[in-house]
């Protein structure tokens, strides 16, 4: 199970949504694919957040395998990489053979360009975000990444994957768009583009399952 951007502690999180497909899907692994806890916001946790930290916690105690992909607004998290703490097993991008394939998992802010790496300034504007969210109740995230697909050109899905071609499949977030590319390369080979979304806005997820990959959107 792929799952990233929960934003846990902002206001339009879907922590107790979240909750629920942990607590009624079958995954024996949960890759934690980045942007979970948003530290760069004002994070507020509620009974919802509580309730989704008991639930990963059980996980630990079932034997399920869980790697956190760290990402930026998570980036706080980064001192950790390389290490498994509470169980929990901290890496920059996670990779796996399964079902004759290779998979890549990373965040995606790596291929962003400009101010997203301006951590002091997107720390500003987070908690500027933050407050007209909670005072206002625009969902800004939501508007944000209407505004990205409008613009989004697909040229940049095919840079990710030249900078990736040793995968056959790459897994990112970051953008908040779900959305699968597929086709078929210049030796013949089957490659796969996935964006796992978020649980801002959406509700979606990555389901590796007999040999399949699907992007599923929880109701």
């Amino acid at each position: 199970l792929v799952v990233s951007d929960i934003h846990m502690g902002s206001f339009y999180s879907k922590e107790s949504t979240l909750n629920k497909l942990l607590n009624c899907v079958y995954f024996d692994e949960i890759i934690l694919a980045g942007d979970v806890i948003d530290f760069i916001k004002i994070p507020t946790f509620t009974e919802h957040t509580a309730d989704l930290f008991e639930t990963i916690a059980r996980m630990n105690k079932q034997d399920k395998k869980i790697v956190y992909v760290v990402g930026n607004h998570d980036i706080a998290f980064s001192k950790f990489v390389g290490k498994t703490i509470a169980g929990i097993q901290f890496v920059n991008e996670y990779e796996f053979e399964y079902a004759d394939r290779r998979y890549r998992i990373e965040h995606g802010d790596k291929y962003e360009t400009g101010i997203v790496h301006w951590r002091f300034t997107m720390s500003i504007i987070s908690i500027f975000h933050d407050l007209l969210e909670r005072v206002f109740k625009w969902n800004l995230a939501a508007w944000y990444v209407r505004q990205q697909q409008k613009k989004r050109k697909l040229r940049r899905i095919w840079d990710i994957m030249k900078w990736n071609k040793d995968a056959d499949v790459f897994i990112m977030g970051h953008t908040h768009i779900p959305e699968v590319v597929i086709w078929v390369d210049e030796d013949e080979n089957i490659k796969t583009y996935v964006n796992t979304g978020d649980w801002v806005e959406h509700s979606t997820y990555v389901l590796i399952k007999d040999g399949q990959l699907r992007l599923k959107n929880f109701t």
